[in-house]
């Protein structure tokens, strides 16, 4: 955002406080992106999405997830559902602070761009459309 020297610009908000996360993965062969909405994010709803992405490639060999050190994916509570599944899914971690390292972050920053840059949304609501249907437009393309 560029302004007259010695003027600030003004920046509009909605002026909420609420949180949109998304929990996401990649397909490094194919680029395809798998993205979930949640309004926490907790163990439980990341062992949700892990549910989506195995029902997704199940007839898939074994999965290999390489993930962030966000703190839902080493919870304690995922234990019995990995064990579970230790077949069909394997976690592996990348190292601390490295997020240059994961392709999904790479994602993320691009929807920022394309979504939220220099683009004022009325409400939460308008935010969270955008999103979807960026994500939408994203996996057809």
């Amino acid at each position: 955002m560029w302004s007259l020297k010695g003027h600030q610009p003004e920046i509009l908000t909605y002026g909420g406080r609420k949180r949109q996360y998304l929990i996401g993965a990649v397909e490094p062969l194919t680029g395809r992106v798998h993205v979930a909405f949640s309004e926490v994010m907790k163990a439980k709803q990341f062992e949700h999405f892990l549910e989506g992405l195995l029902a997704r490639y199940k007839n898939a060999g074994k999965i290999l997830l390489i993930l962030d050190n966000a703190r839902a994916h080493h919870s304690k509570e995922l234990e019995p559902f990995l064990k579970v599944n230790e077949e069909k899914l394997e976690l592996m971690f990348l190292p601390p602070y490295s997020p240059d390292m994961n392709p999904m972050e790479s994602f993320w920053k691009f929807s920022r761009k394309k979504v939220t840059h220099n683009t004022f949304f009325g409400t939460f609501k308008e935010f969270q459309h955008a999103m979807i249907k960026f994500i939408i437009k994203f996996k057809l393309s």
